[in-house]
């Protein structure tokens, strides 16, 4: 009797676990199992829910690499004004187109204040245009690196001649006294102006107004006109 009990016990949980696996539940756990179509149709959304995770993750990579490029890129152009920005200003330094300031010499040129008596006043008492471009040409010599004349720049392009009591310099009429300012070394250009043989000596010897300063800061002004190359070219041939 006994056995038969325990046999339909057996018979009656065969029953009720193959019940349980039919259902998908396990027992004393929280675990939901699914059948075909629950688990074809949860695959399906795992699968999709992956190919989200890895676009989005696509997307995340390529705009991190497109700020990247604009980091770099905004980098490189910063890096490539400042460059353009430094030869423009060199640039400008060299054509004379911007005021610039340094240690240099200042001098003054003036007709002969007087003559002794007897003696008659010449021209060559008098300051004139070839004057004031030797007298620049002499500084260039002497290493100036910018030069004015009466306050106004001269560039290459400048020229000079006399016109009447003033001086057309670079198309500006300047008149006596003449003040000549030069960048540079201060001490190299006044030894070359006081001890070597050239055009301020003779000046002197004309008996015409000459002074020299040197000066520990001076500034020059930038030059106002327009340069203008009528048959100069930029060579492109290697």
């Amino acid at each position: 009797m006994r056995n038969n009990e325990a046999t339909l016990f057996v018979f009656i949980a065969s029953i009720i676990v193959g019940v349980l696996i039919s259902m998908n539940i396990e027992i004393g756990d929280n675990t939901r199992y699914l059948d075909m179509d629950q688990y074809e149709e949860a695959y399906n959304e795992k699968a999709n829910l992956q190919r989200d995770i890895i676009s989005l993750q696509d997307q995340l990579n390529f705009l991190e690499n497109k700020i990247k490029k604009y980091e770099e890129s905004s980098y490189y152009t910063s890096e490539v004004m400042q460059e353009i920005d430094k030869e423009l200003n060199d640039n400008k330094l060299l054509l004379g187109t911007s005021k610039v300031k340094g240690e240099g010499i200042k001098i003054t040129l003036n007709d002969a204040p007087q003559v002794a008596f007897g003696q008659k006043y010449t021209s060559d008492m008098l300051i004139h245009d070839k004057d004031i471009i030797k007298v620049i040409n002499e500084l260039r010599n002497a290493g100036a690196e910018a030069i004015a004349v009466n306050d106004y720049r001269v560039v290459s392009s400048s020229y000079g001649f006399c016109a009447g009591s003033n001086i057309n310099v670079g198309g500006i009429k300047v008149v006596a006294p003449f003040y000549i300012t030069a960048i540079g070394n201060k001490d190299v250009m006044e030894n070359y102006l006081t001890t070597q043989e050239n055009h301020v000596k003779a000046l002197k010897r004309r008996e015409c107004y000459v002074d020299i300063e040197t000066l520990s800061s001076l500034e020059i002004p930038a030059y106002s006109g327009i340069i203008k190359n009528n048959y100069l070219t930029e060579n492109m041939e290697k």
